[in-house]
């Protein structure tokens, strides 16, 4: 057999490997893994929350990373200074393919910062306080497009 045809055969062979991890990487879909839901209570129905927003891992990876470590990185408080009943968004981090709620919050918006108010328990009667800020209340607000009342 001739070099050329070698070559030939050769390249045919590696073409035929790219080809086929296209394919596959475009029939395996990547799943979503983490979403974060942004929210804010009906105004007619203030037992209810209009989800607005959601970012996705697959869409806004960034953006959830960002969001986890202004979790991780908030200093816990005790008996924050707000209106319990009145937060000024409901900020959820979920699992949608295992259907698992990673961390259910209310955020109220302080001078100096952000109050997170994540439930602690299976209903909001225990909530464990957390005060991030002003940058990362910034970027909240920035990130969720925020419209002060």
């Amino acid at each position: 057999m001739s070099k050329t045809v070698k070559l030939i055969i050769s390249l045919v062979i590696v073409g035929l490997i790219f080809l086929g991890g296209f394919f596959v990487g475009n029939i395996s879909k990547a799943e979503i893994m983490k979403e974060i839901k942004i929210g804010y209570e009906d105004v007619e129905n203030s037992s209810k929350v209009i989800y607005e927003k959601v970012f996705t891992d697959i869409e806004n990876s960034t953006t959830i990373d960002n969001f986890i470590m202004i979790y991780l990185n908030a200093k816990e408080i005790e008996n924050p200074n707000i209106d319990l009943e009145n937060p000024d968004m409901y900020i959820e981090l979920n699992n949608p393919n295992a259907s698992v709620g990673l961390i259910d919050s209310k955020v109220w918006f302080v001078d100096d910062g952000a109050i997170i108010g994540k439930r602690a328990g299976e209903s909001w009667d225990q909530i464990d306080f957390y005060r991030t800020d002003e940058s990362d209340a910034e970027y909240i607000k920035e990130i969720v497009e925020f419209v002060e009342e």
